[in-house]
């Protein structure tokens, strides 16, 4: 009876040192489980096709998926680790994600760049620097606007100054011209309209307005819907100054999203794409740079 007590007295810790000793033995059975190895990406390059304009990007961050979860979304330049289970032999899929209206807590993968897959072949601990080179997806409605190299099919809707083309040192972004509006005193407000260009764009569909930027002052950009003769403007963004008045100027990229726009008219034969800007309270003069304008679409 005595011999029968101390054993089951003694029987709870010898089976918790025993489950304790297994849990060891299976960690030195494989060390490296839980050991990432890590994919480094400083950039993404975007190369355009021959009739696809300019290079000119902002992707701020990487989205990074495993064949069957999200691993994560990593600002660039990006440092991801890359678990053995995420690998499993089976490529991992990296988008190209841009800030929608330029809002940092408006993060997506812009839907017209292409993927890229990359095979995660290195050690737990290894490092893998990579470059991946992006492209528009082939199904892209790719519509130009303008880039202001040899036309200007901006006009103006009220008295006064408009959108201008501009070849001046230090107002153009690239190539040899620049669109620029500027507001004063005498010329407080500027709105401008794309002129018979009859953009069709088809609500439900993802739909991005691109252009490079630069201003001293807030400016507004919209679409005009046109269903049966009549127009309806539609505000899209208010577009914040990227340097104070008198700075060198800085310039940005910009992806607008158009599509609850579009949605917003409902019904429509075409749109036109405009610009608006209004002085100031307290200032002389203020001024906006603009380049490479057009939309993408399904």
């Amino acid at each position: 009876m005595r011999l029968r007590r101390i054993f089951r007295v003694c029987s709870a810790p010898l089976q918790l040192s025993m489950v304790l000793l297994g849990l060891w033995g299976c960690s030195m059975m494989d060390p490296q489980q839980d050991i990432p190895s890590y994919l480094i990406v400083p950039e993404l390059t975007f190369a355009p096709d021959e009739d696809q304009g300019t290079s000119s990007t902002n992707i701020t961050d990487l989205w990074v998926y495993s064949a069957t979860d999200v691993i994560g979304i990593f600002p660039l330049p990006a440092i991801v680790p890359i678990l053995p289970s995420d690998a499993n032999g089976a490529p991992v899929t990296l988008l190209a994600g841009i800030r929608e209206n330029g809002i940092s807590n408006s993060r997506s993968p812009y839907p017209f760049y292409t993927t890229v897959e990359h095979v995660v072949a290195g050690e737990p601990g290894s490092r893998d620097t990579l470059l991946p080179a992006i492209e528009l997806v082939e199904n892209v409605r790719f519509i130009p606007v303008e880039d202001f190299e040899n036309s200007n099919v901006f006009g103006s809707l009220v008295a006064g100054s408009g959108l201008d083309r501009t070849g001046a040192e230090g107002e153009v972004f690239e190539g040899e011209k620049s669109g620029r509006i500027e507001v004063n005193v005498d010329a407080p407000l500027v709105r401008v309209r794309t002129v018979e260009q009859e953009f069709s764009l088809d609500a439900g569909l993802p739909a991005f307005f691109e252009l490079d930027y630069r201003c001293d002052q807030s400016f507004a950009v919209g679409l005009y819907g046109f269903r049966s003769g009549q127009e309806t403007k539609h505000l899209t963004l208010i577009i914040n100054p990227t340097e104070a008045a008198g700075e060198t100027e800085v310039w940005n990229k910009l992806y607008v999203d158009l599509a609850a726009t579009i949605s917003a008219q409902g019904p429509a034969d075409h749109f036109e794409v405009y610009f608006e800007c209004i002085l100031e309270a307290g200032r002389e003069t203020g001024s906006v740079g603009l380049d490479n304008l057009r939309i993408l679409t399904y």
